[in-house]
């Protein structure tokens, strides 16, 4: 609005501190940009960068004013330190940005450096620079419209903040060539709970490979305490337990274990645990856990698994006499009596011991499945 205000001194004024102030925000721009922060900075931030400001006026009075008083001596060399100054000027405004440091932004070896290390692209972002911030304002200055100079000066700051945005992304780029970037952390920041996860697993596997493993189980059991669902830990642990032939926390810790894997809807993880189990204690059934040998002869049987699944399920009444679905289990292993080794006296027995002791499991639909399949083989047989 201040480009079409009448002429005066309170409108030059008005100009001065919009120009001023856009100039700033475009410095904070490179500098947020360099550092990857694509968020705009807010109007209060420009406010408070009062000590900037001067800086970039002190860094455009040496760049341009110390060649016009050099004419004076030597055109030649007035002209070619002016032109010096338009080709380094972008990298004098980014070195100020980020570094805010006058002394290093009128620093000839930081110019040569960013130049250098940006090669041919310093090229491509001069010029463009150069187009996107004067190209507008020559449009504007050419025109006697007043909607025309207000569109023109707007789409100059507008440029203008877009120029220092391609600035702050080539140092952005260039950030670890050009020193301004932060070291890099040796490794990630970590949360007390996974920073205590990560030691037991190291540490576990440090005294497992010397063959101290005992010692690998206890921290493996700090871990735990630390993060008791922590699916490599309890893996650990169960291994570990199997080596030290520890039967009974062992046989514990495999329920916990598969339970939890069955809680989080893990089958698949619980029949690996399962089969890892079987070559650490071969032939092992649990006592006493109907209901956890059942949703394991299920998942076992649905991924294939049939000797296993049968395995688990044979002689279950007398391992689990009072689990109500005891029914269930045996049509089950009726049909993998059938679909395994076409066993079809057992499957009938089975049959018939569910439809004595479970009636209502013997209405269910698996039965009524597993009923027909013996039908079928009956007939064919």
């Amino acid at each position: 609005m201040a480009s079409i205000l009448p002429g005066g001194l309170l409108t030059g004024l008005l100009l001065l501190f919009l120009a001023l102030t856009l100039f700033v925000y475009s410095l904070v721009v490179i500098a947020e940009v360099a550092r990857d922060d694509w968020t705009p900075p807010s109007p209060m931030e420009v406010m408070s960068e009062g000590g900037l400001l001067v800086k970039q006026i002190a860094l455009l009075a040496t760049l341009f004013a110390v060649p016009l008083l050099l004419a004076g001596t030597s055109m030649v060399l007035a002209m070619g330190l002016l032109a010096l100054a338009a080709l380094v000027l972008p990298a004098a405004v980014m070195i100020l940005a980020v570094s805010r440091s006058l002394r290093m932004a009128l620093n000839p070896l930081r110019w040569l450096q960013l130049v250098v290390t940006v090669g041919v692209s310093y090229l491509l972002l001069w010029f463009a620079v150069m187009a996107v911030t004067a190209a507008p304002s020559l449009l504007q200055s050419q025109s006697d419209f007043q909607v025309l100079v207000f569109l023109g000066t707007a789409f100059s700051a507008y440029t203008t903040i877009v120029a220092s945005a391609m600035m702050g992304a080539m140092l952005n780029e260039k950030a670890r060539q050009l020193g301004l970037a932060e070291d890099e952390p040796r490794g990630r920041s970590l949360a007390s709970d996974d920073y205590d996860v990560a030691e037991a697993l190291g540490s576990a596997h440090i005294y497992a490979q010397e063959g101290r493993y005992a010692d690998a189980l206890g921290v493996v059991n700090r871990g735990l305490t630390a993060a008791p669902m922590h699916q490599e830990l309890n893996w650990r642990r169960l291994r570990l337990l199997g080596l030290l032939e520890k039967d009974k926390p062992w046989r514990e810790h495999l329920v916990r274990f598969l339970r939890q894997q069955f809680a989080n809807g893990n089958e698949g993880s619980a029949v690996q645990i399962w089969l890892e189990a079987q070559q650490q204690q071969p032939g092992f059934r649990f006592e006493e856990e109907g209901s956890l040998s059942l949703s394991l002869a299920q998942a076992l049987y649905d991924r294939g698994r049939l000797k296993e699944a049968q395995h688990v399920l044979v002689n279950l009444h007398q391992r689990a006499p009072g689990f109500p679905s005891l029914g269930t289990a045996y049509v089950l292993l009726a049909r993998l009596y059938m679909e395994q080794h076409g066993d079809l006296m057992r499957a009938g027995k089975l049959l018939a011991f569910v439809e004595k002791h479970f009636p209502d499991q013997f209405q269910s639909q698996e039965s009524i499945e597993a009923r027909q399949v013996f039908q079928r083989l009956k007939a064919a047989g």
